[in-house]
């Protein structure tokens, strides 16, 4: 499960977890270390053992500092996970601004130097993934960026086969994931763009050495679609009785934890992004939860779709 911020956090992840399922590992959305040398709360509920399955969930750290990542790291190490992700794609013009996520790209000489402090300074049983994208401006930059990967022990390497500017918009390259494929033994992940289970079959037939794929938006807007994709065989239709119960699991536990119907709301109605694929022919009722103020109101538009 692909990390995205402020949708997979940790409890939606476990909720997910309990109700679907069928994903190996779950990234976290990004922690951003900074000079305080200390996690906000939200990140450590994102990381905290107690709320988090370690063996299956990979926190992800942002930064263009390798000061700044090892202190997080060795932190988290001491919390029990033995895998750390560098996000290296998020294409945020804020984040950028700050030669960080795919900022971090245009800047190979200073990517090379805070890699190999980290590669350093890490723990010999802990592994350092990476999530990319191709570069800022030009996907061409990815040649000379995989270079300096290839001089790494990278656990996996997640590409994002689009660049920076392309954002969620435009196509994504797939020539370029080829180009990885053929030039480099680091341990291959495919991200983007995959939506239905056609696609990711059709992806991992096309690059079988590859040991995976990242699943994000697809995910969240059709739950089933990791069970359905490791047993293509099998008929996993979208079935509301499952959904209303996960639905409720979900709202009923961040009412419990946020203040106030608003940040409850702003919380659900994200989710609804994506979930409004699922519900053709509902599109007043949708159009009601986008704009409900109350969470009486929102729950009665809810009550109105799982029940055609």
């Amino acid at each position: 499960m692909a990390p995205m911020e402020g949708v997979t956090d940790s409890i939606f992840r476990n909720t997910f977890r309990e109700y679907y399922g069928g994903v190996d590992k779950y990234f976290t959305p990004f922690i951003s270390p900074n000079d305080t040398k200390k996690f906000t709360t939200r990140e450590y509920k994102d990381i905290d053992p107690e709320k988090n399955n370690i063996q299956t969930t990979v926190p992800q750290l942002i930064t263009g500092k390798s000061e700044h990542f090892i202190w997080a790291m060795n932190e988290i190490y001491k919390l029990g996970f033995r895998e750390i992700n560098f996000n290296l794609g998020c294409p945020s013009g804020t984040v950028v601004a700050k030669k960080k996520g795919s900022g971090l790209l245009y800047y190979p000489e200073d990517l090379d130097a805070l890699l190999y402090d980290v590669f350093e300074a890490k723990p010999s049983d802990l592994n350092i993934s990476i999530k990319t994208r191709l570069g800022k401006l030009d996907p061409e930059e990815f040649y000379e960026i995989l270079d300096i990967y290839n001089k790494y022990q990278i656990s996996e390497l997640t590409i994002h086969p689009r660049i920076q500017k392309d954002f969620y918009r435009e196509r994504v390259r797939r020539d370029f994931f080829d180009y990885a494929v053929e030039n480099t033994s680091l341990p291959l992940i495919y991200n983007g763009d995959l939506k239905s289970v056609n696609q990711v079959v059709d992806c991992l037939n096309q690059y079988p050495e590859i040991e995976g794929v990242m699943l994000g938006r697809g995910l969240i807007a059709n739950p089933t679609l990791a069970l359905a994709c490791k047993n293509p065989k099998e008929e996993y239709a979208f079935d509301k009785k499952t959904f209303g119960d996960f639905h409720q699991r979900l709202l009923d536990s961040y009412v419990e934890v946020l203040s106030g119907q608003v940040p409850v709301l702003h919380r659900m109605k994200e989710f609804w992004v994506y979930w409004q694929e699922n519900f053709s022919g509902s599109e007043k009722s949708i159009k009601t939860i986008k704009k409900a103020k109350s969470l009486a109101e929102y729950k009665g538009a809810v009550a109105q779709i799982l029940s055609k």
